[in-house]
């Protein structure tokens, strides 16, 4: 009953993180400091058994009676926690804590000055995240899927240009019903629109909202129009023979290029 007592308090706390949105950006900045944080830790584990293995030889067994010990002492003096439970008395001992609190503390700057810099560059961008993440929910819980964007992007193409100006974008929007109205839907046209061009095509969309499906999607559709050889490698505009294999590319990908050339 206590262990149920002192559970259910932090379980419904852990449920209110669902209404805060901004909790993404601090899994977000976790994410991109965690690529080099593993080497960091990995050094200051190296660092704190070393000082440890060094205690252990150094203090007397009345004070530092196992190995376990001395680890412990050496992490309370890396973190500059100093319960107090256990101390050197020897002078090499205090000498060898004087050097691990002052290099440790030095080391520790670094990986909490990767995190602040990630959750700095994640906090900058936050407009664009988070309306990412808010889009992508919303076309999920409509029912759609990255392989729907490019059958949609062409139907609501009424220029037949490729691609979708704001008022086309506005009309497939609002078909699709995913809950963006007015100025919601002009922000996330100018957010899918990075090189102002004042148009988007299919493939800025799926390859912001859906990175994950984006090459296997377009490479999909490489592959059937025979710009992909079967190795894998993409055939140059020019190319007959794949660079890699030496495959010939095939001859309905030769007679598009031609085509594209003449026109």
């Amino acid at each position: 009953c206590s262990a149920l007592l002192g559970v259910v308090p932090v379980v419904r706390l852990l449920k209110l993180l669902r209404r805060f949105q901004n909790f993404q950006l601090l899994l977000r900045a976790f994410k991109l400091a965690f690529e080099a944080l593993p080497v960091l830790l990995f050094i200051w584990a190296i660092l704190g058994l070393a000082a440890a293995a060094g205690l252990y030889m150094c203090e007397p067994r009345d004070n530092v009676a196992t190995l376990g010990v001395s680890i412990w002492l050496s992490v309370v003096s890396m973190t500059t926690l100093g319960y107090g439970d256990f101390y050197p008395v020897s002078v090499p001992g205090r000498l060898i804590v004087c050097v691990l609190v002052l290099f440790s503390g030095l080391y520790m700057a670094i990986p909490l000055g990767i995190i602040g810099s990630a959750f700095s560059e994640v906090w900058n961008d936050r407009f664009r995240i988070l309306l990412t993440e808010r889009t992508r929910k919303r076309l999920q819980q409509a029912g759609y899927q990255a392989r729907d964007i490019p059958f949609l992007f062409h139907i609501f193409d009424s220029n037949r240009d490729n691609s979708l100006d704001v008022e086309e974008f506005k009309t497939m929007v609002e078909f699709m019903q995913v809950g963006f109205r007015g100025r919601r839907v002009v922000e996330l046209f100018d957010l899918f629109d990075g090189d102002g061009s004042g148009a988007i095509d299919d493939r800025e969309f799926v390859k912001a909202l859906f990175p994950e499906s984006y090459h296997e999607l377009y490479g999909a559709i490489l592959k059937q129009s025979g710009q992909v050889c079967p190795c894998g490698n993409i055939f140059m505009e020019d190319s007959q023979f794949c660079r890699r294999c030496g495959s010939k590319r095939p001859v309905a990908a030769l007679s598009e290029g031609a085509g594209s050339d003449v026109d």
